[in-house]
């Protein structure tokens, strides 16, 4: 793209692969927010290569899922930010998010470990409560057979 030219709504569409009354609706739903579009004699909004990285960018957004008004919205705070959408501010918001899953991969490591030294320490206390628990029977059946009259006491009284 050559530096200064300006695109009109229909080049944009094309290049957008949107209808040109979809951006004249996203133009003006932007100048709602803010955001100020460069205008030729006749008062028509003139986009210029930045106009079309926010416009594209939009469109990004709003097929990742992303409602009109949260694009919208986006796109405005990184204008008035003074940030654009142009691919060396992507890689920072990659390089924010890759940082950011390697956090969450940490911690979820962190608690994994945790949950398996939990989950030995239970094995642990159970093994020990079924020993505690036999051994309580085997006391209980040695009472038990110690306490039995024995078969020549059964004619004493």
């Amino acid at each position: 793209m050559v530096k200064d030219r300006t695109y009109s709504s229909k080049e944009v569409a094309k290049l957008v692969d949107i209808e040109p009354v979809t951006v004249r609706k996203y133009a003006q739903k932007l100048e709602e927010k803010g955001y100020i579009f460069k205008k030729d004699q006749k008062g028509w909004r003139c986009f210029t290569d930045d106009d079309l990285g926010a416009l594209t960018h939009l469109v990004t957004l709003r097929q990742n899922g992303m409602s009109l008004d949260e694009s919208i919205d986006h796109i405005a705070s990184l204008y008035h930010h003074k940030l654009s959408v142009l691919p060396s501010d992507i890689t920072l918001q990659d390089d924010i998010l890759k940082e950011f899953i390697k956090t969450q991969v940490e911690f979820n490591q962190k608690v994994i470990e945790r949950l398996d030294r939990q989950e030995q320490r239970q094995a642990e206390r159970d093994e020990k409560l079924m020993i505690a628990l036999n051994q309580s029977i085997e006391t209980q059946k040695q009472l038990a057979s110690t306490q039995q009259k024995k078969w020549w006491k059964f004619w004493r009284k």
